[in-house]
């Protein structure tokens, strides 16, 4: 794999290896980028984010749910979907566009820069915070590389997809300091004097949003979270403390992921997929926010005393019409068959997906819809597009996480699967899974360039269902009666100039001897099962 890096701040830039052989005119150089590409060692730049997938451009794209990727692809892609905003304090100028595909496949976002905005400025790629209907939150890191994760650096937007014919509009929001937007806090909501006159998800010039984010700030004498908003009309932060009792902040340790419930209320929960949901009705007045906490269903196979890991990468929630749908992914592995790298041999998985209804008191109780093992779906595998000299991956083998609840009342779950979990240079699959008839729907393939075990990379949004796009197709999915799938080629409009590492920052669990990005339940020396994160 070939990694790049920028010199365009590092004084005299020695020449490409091919400059002499082809000398550019001066306006073939103004409508290059500024910085050149110089090939160096292993551990600098992964392109893999100057490259976007080859399907959901103009003219193949999709107006349904989708499977979102969180991190933006640098790329001159101009559609029906592109808005623009120039930055404060002549940054220069961001433009966004969004490429949609039905899902097996995963959507994307590119980003391109103009003005006096170059991508050296860029610290990491930007990334969506939030998903609501027509809206999504983007962070834009702009500094060094090593202070990508200082919040100091980032620039906040809102994309909306348009109203009623109008173009999409890209707004730059005043930074939230001195609070912080952490990842998997924020929500955004929307609201409208005018929605009992319509259906739930229209959007109109009387709509309005309100981005909440909840954030631990317990002392040592009293427990309490911060609710930072920010209302659309005032385009203002502000801070109201919340207080809450021992038990429930004992319950709820961290934030995972948010659920957007709306309504009157602009109810939103704040989930620990490990533990329950705290709600809160953010459009409450001033001073008469609450906190109320649910729990969720207990894990598959539960282990008491022993650290869960990273849950996302074995559970997933969602609200879908009226009801918050649970999923929790259990895998098992070969006794005796891991190794101290973080690698083992699968031996198939479970699946358990649970529901309750929402109503005023929040008091429902949960239901198990369905159960799931992996030898129920074993024949309904199509066969699966590998390199050259890899042996063609069964189900029972294939490492697999990440699921994602599909945002239609259809009872399909959506799994990222790898041949081995460790894979960062090879494409992986996302399977469609119908859990009630207990087959595999499609299968589309993702390139695994940008992940890191199964960390989130990519969730479900109803984002496309507001963009002004023209209706696509699903050539790039192939069902259980098909085994086609074109690859991903490179975009001809990519950048070919690189000036920004790429790298996103690698968190490993420790567990005893064993350092991997999953986490890994150890019984008798044997590993028992894994919950993959």
């Amino acid at each position: 794999m070939k990694y790049f890096w920028a010199d365009s701040d590092l004084g005299e830039k020695e020449p490409l290896a091919d400059e002499d052989e082809h000398m550019q005119t001066e306006d073939e150089e103004e409508d290059m980028l500024e910085e050149d590409i110089r090939y160096e060692n292993d551990n600098v730049l992964l392109p893999a984010s100057l490259c976007p997938p080859a399907h959901g451009q103009d003219g193949d794209s999709w107006s349904g749910f989708v499977l979102l990727d969180l991190q933006a692809y640098f790329s001159e892609r101009r559609n029906a979907t592109t808005a623009s905003c120039e930055m404060r304090g002549g940054k220069g100028i961001i433009h966004v566009a969004f490429c949609t595909a039905a899902p097996p496949l995963v959507s994307y976002f590119c980003v391109h820069y103009s003005g006096s905005l170059k991508l050296s400025r860029f610290a990491v790629q930007p990334e969506i915070v939030a998903s609501e209907g027509g809206l999504a939150l983007l962070r834009v890191p702009l500094g060094d590389e090593s202070d990508s994760l200082d919040p100091d650096i980032s620039e906040y937007f809102i994309y909306h997809a348009g109203i009623m014919g109008q173009s999409p509009t890209l707004t730059e929001l005043p930074h939230p300091r001195p609070y912080e937007l952490l990842d998997h806090h924020t929500s955004i909501v929307r609201h409208c004097p005018n929605r009992h006159r319509h259906r739930d998800n229209h959007d109109c010039a009387h709509c309005s949003y309100t981005i909440a984010s909840l954030c631990p700030a317990h002392t040592q004498h009293s427990y309490q979270y911060q609710l930072i908003l920010l209302h659309k009309d005032t385009m203002a932060w502000s801070c109201e403390t919340i207080p809450t009792d021992k038990e429930t902040a004992n319950s709820h340790p961290c934030t995972t992921n948010t659920i957007n419930i709306g309504g009157k209320h602009g109810t939103v929960g704040w989930v620990d997929l490990w533990q329950g949901i705290l709600f809160c009705d953010v459009l409450a007045a001033e001073g008469r926010h609450a906190l109320r906490y649910v729990p969720l269903p207990p894990p598959l196979v539960e282990k008491r005393g022993v650290y869960m890991g990273p849950p996302r990468g074995c559970r997933d929630i969602a609200f879908v019409d009226g009801f918050i749908k649970c999923v929790h992914l259990q895998v098992r592995v070969v006794p005796g068959w891991s190794t101290y790298d973080g690698g083992f041999t699968s031996d198939g998985w479970s699946a358990a997906l649970w529901s309750m209804e929402i109503t005023d008191s929040l008091s429902e109780p949960w239901y198990l819809d369905c159960k799931l093992d992996s030898t129920d779906l074993c024949d309904s595998l199509p066969e699966l597009k590998v390199d050259a000299g890899t042996a063609q991956p069964t189900l029972q083998r294939l490492h697999i996480g990440q699921p994602t609840l599909s945002l239609e009342d259809d009872g399909i779950v959506y799994f990222l699967t790898k041949i081995d979990h460790r894979d960062d240079d090879r494409n992986g699959w996302v399977l469609a899974v119908d859990t009630a008839k207990k087959t595999i729907q499609g299968v589309a393939e993702f390139g695994c360039e940008r992940t890191l075990g199964f960390e989130l990379v990519y969730i479900a949004s109803r984002i496309a269902e507001y963009l002004q796009a023209t209706p696509g197709d699903t050539d790039n999915i192939y069902s259980t009666d098909c085994s086609s799938l074109a690859k991903p080629v490179k975009d001809d409009h990519a950048p070919n100039k690189v000036a920004l590492n790429f790298r996103t920052p690698r968190r490993y669990l420790v567990v005893g001897l064993i350092c991997c990005p999953i986490y890994q339940e150890m019984y008798n020396d044997d590993i028992l099962a894994v919950s993959l994160g």
